[in-house]
């Protein structure tokens, strides 16, 4: 029984989330850099709870919704830390005497290094991304770090110096959060900064090209694995070349007889033509029939490589009105069946 995928056009929950991290964060940093009275800081704690905190935990749900991990993670990781430096702003004022910066000055500074690091290891995954994130995660981390050599040592000058990277932080962010509201709007990068850093590469797919750049097959294991990840299939040549190149593979490296071996394939953002989505999905059940002991679909967790056997019956085809008529193959793939986990 075939279904159609219902599509749901989501916006881009982003600049919102960037949005906050950065006005809260530029009004923090006027305390620290001197411009404001440092009395406004119950102003700036008010407003980090609500916009700063729980707006972007909220963002970070909607990134989450739409396959984002690493957006997940950041914008629910700085949305706790304003709602837990809020709490801990309101607690001092109660009885500052426990919870006061000043009555555990080790503490804080051990604080501010761990978001340092945390920070830190989010802007090393920016590298892939944009210079605008790049710039931004990079001024953080240096903030975090200043800060937590400014109350480590009681220095003012640090104090301030961090302020105006902080200050920076926050218009990095800010502008990042306008450039994507803009650019989404004309459809075309208008401001700059936001270009990808890694552009997919336009491969020709030939059998020579899929067993030399996409396949490895191990044979302790008897298994195939088909880097398929960012594969555009757009005509039965394509299709073939797929074909053939596994049947060699598993013809000339299968350590059985009759000649078959298990199957890992990462299907991760591979679209597939609508005019050849069935005569694909003929040619994988061939395959399957013939030379497959087990076919798995392969995702990356740090808790296990997790492996969707499949496939197991008819697919559906997703109603998708992109202009160059594909489909993600995800969605059009069969459902699994079972999920089983292995040791990475």
């Amino acid at each position: 029984m075939s279904s159609t995928a219902v599509q749901i056009n989501l916006g881009n929950p982003a600049p919102l989330g960037l949005i906050a991290f950065a006005m809260t964060t530029m009004m923090l940093m006027y305390i620290d850099m001197g411009w404001i009275e440092s009395d406004s800081e119950a102003l700036i704690y008010g407003c980090s709870m609500i916009f700063g905190g729980l707006v972007q935990l909220l963002v970070g749900c909607f990134e989450l919704v739409k396959g984002s991990s690493f957006s997940f993670c950041a914008f629910t990781s700085y949305g706790a830390f304003w709602m837990t430096r809020a709490s801990v702003f309101i607690a001092a004022k109660q009885n500052p005497e426990t919870f006061g910066e000043m009555a555990y000055p080790l503490g804080m500074t051990a604080y501010l290094i761990q978001w340092g690091i945390l920070s830190g290891c989010f802007w090393i995954i920016t590298w892939r991304k944009n210079i605008c994130l790049i710039t931004t995660f990079g001024l953080l981390t240096v903030t975090f770090f200043l800060l937590a050599i400014a109350h480590a040592r009681e220095n003012a000058t640090c104090k301030t110096t961090a302020g105006y990277f902080g200050f920076a932080t926050a218009v990095a962010a800010f502008y990042t959060a306008i450039a994507e509201l803009i650019n989404e709007d004309y459809g075309r990068h208008i401001l700059p900064g936001l270009t990808p850093m890694i552009k997919p590469e336009r491969v020709v797919l030939t059998k020579e090209v899929i067993m030399s750049k996409f396949m490895d097959f191990d044979v302790g294991s008897n298994t195939l694995f088909l880097y398929f990840r960012g594969f555009q299939i757009n005509s039965l040549d394509q299709v073939r070349a797929i074909r053939e190149a596994v049947v060699e593979a598993i013809e000339t490296k299968a350590t059985n007889n009759p000649k078959k071996a298990h199957v890992i394939v990462d299907y991760k953002d591979v679209t597939i033509a609508k005019n050849v989505v069935q005569a694909y999905w003929n040619m994988a059940s061939e395959l399957e029939g013939k030379y497959y002991l087990s076919v798995r679909r392969f995702a990356v967790s740090s808790f296990g490589t997790i492996t969707h056997h499949g496939p197991t019956g008819e697919g559906t085809v997703a109603a998708v009105p992109a202009p160059d008529l594909v489909v993600d193959l995800q969605e059009t793939a069969p459902k699994p069946s079972y999920e089983s986990k292995l040791s990475c």
